[in-house]
């Protein structure tokens, strides 16, 4: 009972902490835009009988200052209908090690247009892609200080920095899986197959196999994929977006020359794409 107890505790819906997460940045952002002091530097609550911690937007850029030689390099952002989608690529210069973020912000905040959406995306997308190259013995300083009010035991050992090379690609395509996964049934309840989507994503990104993605890209999908998933507004763009690069694809498509009428009908069967199975269409 006690080993059932415990394991009940350790499950914390990754949603509920994402929810908790976005909206103390969101006013975050908003205070550092109009000049404001930034309250929170770190998030508290209880979910599943235990208390989740963890650092906010603010608390990450501090602990990026306190670990030194991290930096955002590159961002790019794309602007949808309903959103703002951006990508960071951050770099630690001390280690050589590099990760992309990504986020895509829906336009539209309580039924109003949000102003300040785009910078939303681009500050959500950095604050991604700094936490991963933050080491965790500097992450358990900061959360001390703010949380806990104290500086810290100091015996924290520093942990070795692991070189990250092919492995980021693998880690950011399995996160694309998962919430693919996860978008499975509400796709197919809006009549968006795993085909269709898997065809999407080929066209989108000029590929065709899941092998000549890159680690942006993958990690760009992981965003586009999320924001869908938690957000209804966001899941619709998506199936209109995947409805009309089908369509255009299919008036794009030279027609296929008519068989002899003599020569016996075969029920037609769409070749499967490389990488593509019966059970995922990545």
């Amino acid at each position: 009972m006690a080993e059932e107890k415990e394991k009940k505790e350790e499950m914390v819906p990754v949603t509920a902490e994402y929810a908790v997460v976005d909206q103390v940045d969101d006013q975050a952002i908003v205070e550092l835009m109009t000049g404001q002091t930034i309250q929170d530097y770190v998030y508290s609550f209880k979910q599943g009988g235990r208390t989740v911690e963890g650092l906010t937007l603010a608390g990450i850029n501090e602990a990026a200052n306190r670990r030194g030689g991290i930096q955002v390099e590159e961002v790019k952002y794309e602007e949808l209908e309903n959103s703002w989608i951006a990508t960071a690529k951050a770099v630690d210069t001390i280690t050589g090690s590099s990760r992309y973020g990504a986020y895509e912000q829906p336009k539209m905040a309580g039924g109003r247009s949000d102003p300040f959406a785009f910078t939303k995306a681009i500050h959500k997308a950095q604050r991604n892609a700094i936490k991963q190259l933050i080491p965790v013995p500097v992450i358990r300083e900061v959360l001390n200080f703010y949380l806990h009010r104290k500086t810290g035991s100091g015996n924290s050992a520093p942990q070795q920095q692991i070189p990250q090379a092919a492995g980021n690609i693998a880690q950011a395509q399995k996160a694309a899986f998962a919430i693919a996964n996860n978008l499975e049934e509400p796709l197919e309840k809006k009549g968006i197959t795993k085909a269709a989507l898997w065809d999407y994503i080929k066209r989108k990104y000029s590929v065709e196999s899941r092998n000549d993605m890159s680690e942006m890209q993958w990690t760009q999908l992981s965003a586009e994929l999320k924001a869908a998933e938690t957000t209804p507004q966001l899941l619709n763009d998506l199936c209109e977006r995947i409805k009309q690069l089908t369509a255009a694809a299919q008036e794009s498509e030279v027609p296929a020359a008519e068989e002899p009428e003599d020569k016996p009908a075969t029920s037609p069967e769409a070749p499967k794409t490389e990488g593509q199975s019966d059970k995922t269409p990545f």
